[in-house]
This record gives structure tokens, C-alpha cells and sequence, in this order.
């Protein structure tokens, strides 16, 4: 009877263990303002706040890491984390992730100089500008697509989007293409008032990414079953308004 005991008590404490394990997830993200970022040595940014919301009414346990991206993206791809966060979708990244429902939206979009006054209403009004972009990354590959279907425009990749708004700023680029949200944001950190956002290409959404054959697949269920409602009791939504966001549902 004493060794029927113990086994059942070893047995429960190993599931008890495993709950714990499973229940658990670490996050590598970047500096990616505005959405992600350090702030009093915390990781925080609406992105955080939201992942962070879905942990706690999950209930599960999460920690976040800020890091250079590469380095953030290489820990997942070695397993050493289990998700990413705030990402875009594309095609190389799901074969080693699985996405989440998307948690939050924005935009690509086109910022020119306030001193250029025309009105832009379509890609081809951009068929002849030198274009600044931030790359390799997703939202330089989007403008890729679409200098392919114009010859004319000429791509100029920047080691930042930082880079990319000086240029423009200084005249050396005609515009810059990027994320809306996240120029808005440099143009704030660099004291830019000479540039303005010119057309809204097309709406994007970001995701957390969890990392393919480590993550359990019960949790990332869990994870999404709580973000949607979340979403449909507005308290996602109430995180979303304080940062002036939109949102993804």
C-alpha cells in the first residue's frame, strides 16, 4: 500500500511538473518602437502589454527578453525561447513558427517632405522617386514587389528606419517607405517636422510567432482561445486606445 502511495504521489508530481513546464512561455522581442521597447530596464510597449494581458488570464507564466533581432531570432530558431513578438507573416518564418491570431494592426505607407505639397492616390505617383526603406526586412521585400512592377523607382535600403527619415529630412531620398505607426514614432524621438505621411499603402497585421516542435501546441490553443476574447470583452481593445492603435479584430 506505502508503495502504491508513493508511486501515485511521484505520478501527480510529475504531472504537476509538466502542467508547470507547459504552462510557461518565454518571448524574445526587439526594439521596435512603438510597440516594443525597454523602458526603467522592463521590457513594455503595447505589444508587451497585450501579450502580457493574455499570459495573466491564461494563466500562464511568461517571460520577455529585448534583443537584437538577429539574436532574437536565432535563439527561437534554436528552440531556446519559445515564440517571438511583435511579428509580421511571411513565408520563410512560418516553416519554423506557428502564428498566433493576430493581436494588433497598422500599416506600410509612403512619408514625403512637407515641402512637397502633391496629392498621392496611387502607388504609380511614386514611380519616380528615389525611395528610402529599412532592409532586409518585410517591409523592405513589400516595396520590392512593387519596384518590380515599376523599373523606375529606385530602392535605397538603410541599416534603420532612423537612417531612412534623416534621409529624407536632408533631401537625399524623395520618400520612405515604412511602417506608419513606427515612423510617426521616429519622426517623435528625432524632432523631425518636416516630414509628413503622404498615402496608406496597405494595412498589415503583427502576430506573436511560437517556435514549431517546442512549443506546446495545448498552450499556443490556449493563448489564442484567450487573445479572441479578450478582443470580444473590449479589454485588448482598452490597451490598444491608450497608445492610439488599432485594432486586429
Amino acid at each position: 500500500m506505502k508503495i502504491l502511495t508513493a508511486a501515485l504521489t511521484a505520478l501527480c508530481m510529475g504531472a504537476a511538473t509538466l502542467a508547470s513546464a507547459e504552462d510557461k512561455l518565454v518571448f524574445n522581442t526587439q526594439d521596435f518602437r512603438p510597440f516594443t521597447y525597454l523602458e526603467k530596464g522592463e521590457v513594455a510597449g503595447p505589444g508587451t502589454e497585450l501579450v502580457k494581458l493574455i499570459c495573466k488570464a491564461s494563466e500562464i507564466q511568461c517571460e520577455f527578453n529585448l534583443l537584437d533581432w538577429t539574436v532574437a531570432q536565432q535563439q527561437a530558431k534554436e528552440k531556446q525561447v519559445d515564440g517571438l513578438y511583435v511579428i509580421g507573416w511571411n513565408e520563410q518564418r512560418s516553416e519554423w513558427l506557428h502564428y498566433s491570431l493576430p493581436i494588433l494592426k497598422t500599416s506600410y505607407g509612403f512619408f514625403v517632405s512637407e515641402s512637397d505639397t502633391r496629392q498621392y492616390s496611387t502607388l504609380y505617383n511614386f514611380s519616380e522617386h528615389q525611395v528610402g526603406v529599412f532592409g532586409p526586412s518585410n517591409t523592405s521585400k513589400t516595396l520590392e514587389t512593387i519596384g518590380t512592377a515599376m523599373p523606375t523607382m529606385k530602392i535605397v535600403l538603410a541599416k534603420d528606419d532612423l537612417v531612412s527619415f534623416r534621409m529624407l529630412s536632408d533631401k537625399k531620398v524623395d520618400s520612405v517607405y515604412s511602417n506608419r505607426d513606427v515612423g510617426f514614432e521616429i519622426l517623435r524621438q528625432l524632432g523631425l517636422k518636416d516630414i509628413r505621411f503622404a498615402w496608406n499603402h496597405k494595412s498589415i497585421n503583427y502576430y506573436v510567432g511560437f517556435v514549431k516542435g517546442h512549443t506546446s501546441r495545448k498552450v499556443i490553443n490556449k493563448f489564442n482561445k484567450t487573445l479572441r476574447q479578450l478582443y470580444k470583452d473590449g479589454e485588448a481593445q482598452k490597451v490598444l486606445d491608450k497608445y492610439q492603435l488599432e485594432s486586429s479584430m
